[in-house]
This record gives C-alpha cells, sequence and structure tokens, in this order.
C-alpha cells in the first residue's frame, strides 16, 4: 500500500511486492524454461562437437610391405674377387647346384660335381660366372651361373711408427686405400716422423719385400698416391735419425 512521506511524495512498495505467491511461480518458471531454450543450441552443438572427437577415424588402407631386402652385399662390376671372401653360386632353374663357399687362400673355390679346384680370385663377378659356366657346360644344356657376394673377405694394413694412432686399418670393401689415405686414417704422421721415406712391407711371390715412398710428392702432386694390398705393412720412421 502507498504511503505519502514528509517531502510530499508518495512511496511506493517495489513492483515484485505486488505479484502474488502464484505470480512469482509463474514469472520463475518462465524464465527457467527462457533459460533452458536459450541454453539448448549450445547443449546441442557440445553434443555434436564430442561425438565428432570421439567418432573413431576411418581405417587408412593397409600400405602395402615393401618386399625384403636380400642379404647379400651388392657389387660393383669392377670389383675383383678375393681369397676369403664368402660367396654364393648357383645355376638358374637348378635348385640342386645352389652352394655356398669361402675363396680359398690360394685363390680356388671347391664346387662338389667338379673335378678340379676353380681359380676366381682376381676375377670380376662376370669373369667368373664364365669360367665357372664353361666347366658347368659338361653337365648342364646352357647353364646360366649366377655368382653373389655374401660377405666380404676382412682386409686390412697395419701402420706403426710416429703416427697418431698406430694400429690396422681396415680396407673398404670395392674400393683402393692408398698411403695417403691410410696414414690419415691412422692420425696422420706426427711432427716427428719422418715423410720423405715411408716404408711399406709386403710379401710378393712368398718373399718380404720393401717398397720406400716420399709423402711430400705425394702429398703436393707430383707423384700419384700409392694404392696399398691386403696385410701391407706402413712403417714411419724417426725423422732424427
Amino acid at each position: 500500500m502507498a504511503s505519502i512521506r514528509a517531502d510530499g511524495l508518495i512511496d511506493r512498495p517495489p513492483f515484485f511486492m505486488h505479484l502474488s505467491p502464484m505470480s512469482h511461480g509463474l514469472t520463475f518458471s518462465r524464465l527457467l524454461v527462457l533459460l533452458v531454450l536459450a541454453a539448448a543450441p549450445l547443449l546441442a552443438a557440445e553434443k555434436e562437437e564430442t561425438l565428432q572427437v570421439g567418432k573413431p577415424r576411418a581405417e587408412e588402407p593397409a600400405k602395402k610391405a615393401e618386399p625384403a631386402k636380400p642379404t647379400e652385399v651388392s657389387t660393383k662390376s669392377s670389383y675383383c674377387l678375393r681369397a676369403r671372401d664368402f660367396i654364393r653360386v648357383g645355376v638358374i632353374n637348378e635348385a640342386d647346384t645352389l652352394i655356398e663357399r669361402r675363396i680359398n687362400p690360394d685363390g680356388t673355390i671347391d664346387i662338389p660335381f667338379l673335378k678340379d679346384l676353380v681359380p676366381i680370385a682376381g676375377l670380376t663377378i662376370t669373369e667368373a660366372q664364365a669360367e665357372i659356366t664353361k666347366r658347368f657346360r659338361r653337365y648342364f644344356k646352357e647353364p646360366q651361373v649366377v655368382i653373389t657376394i655374401v660377405n666380404y673377405a676382412e682386409r686390412r694394413v697395419y701402420v706403426s711408427g710416429y703416427v697418431g694412432k698406430p694400429g690396422p686399418v681396415n680396407i673398404p670393401p670395392e674400393e683402393n686405400l692408398t698411403l695417403g689415405k691410410a696414414l690419415s686414417m691412422a692420425g696422420g704422421i706426427l711432427a716427428r716422423g719422418r715423410r720423405s721415406d715411408v716404408a711399406i712391407k709386403r710379401t710378393r711371390d712368398g718373399k718380404l719385400v720393401t717398397i720406400v715412398k716420399d709423402v711430400r710428392k705425394i702429398d703436393s702432386g707430383d707423384e700419384p698416391d700409392f694404392i696399398l694390398e691386403d696385410d701391407d705393412a706402413i712403417y714411419v720412421d724417426d725423422s732424427k735419425f
């Protein structure tokens, strides 16, 4: 109920005081409904996003398995077979002929149904195949011989004397190792080392021979670098003597 204040203004109670309890209930219910309706699109969007996130991905088509790589070592056509190389020899379409052998120290190979040993060290793969093919013609019509290197023989030289890291140096398969490279791999010649006459000792025809090289001329390009052989022994002497 309104009342007149001392300043002449009418003092009215707040509007909601005029509402009955039923009116309060209806207003609150409508407000609640409006809030639910307003929130519905947000809830729907959140639900859709949840479904998208949780949706399993379509399975990608399985990739075709790559064929297994052969275990054999690939070889250059210029590579020459060496003693202690481990090789596989066979005739195409003749499974019973497939054998694996290590080349003997004398450079020969033993093939079971051939009477004689076959010398193949020093030959290229193509040359060795041709050599064995000639012998197989006694037993097969137009044989096609295939040789594959399974493992290379380990080859190394030995460097000693006044170098940074004395010891064995491996010769890479299918490559030549030069004196300059071997000395570099051995840590280089020390300041006290004699560069003018580096000695290389090797066995040739059953005899020990010594080859002397001036590394200074090799470094300057006046002489070609010297190609080393398996089991060569390189010695760098003291320059003070």
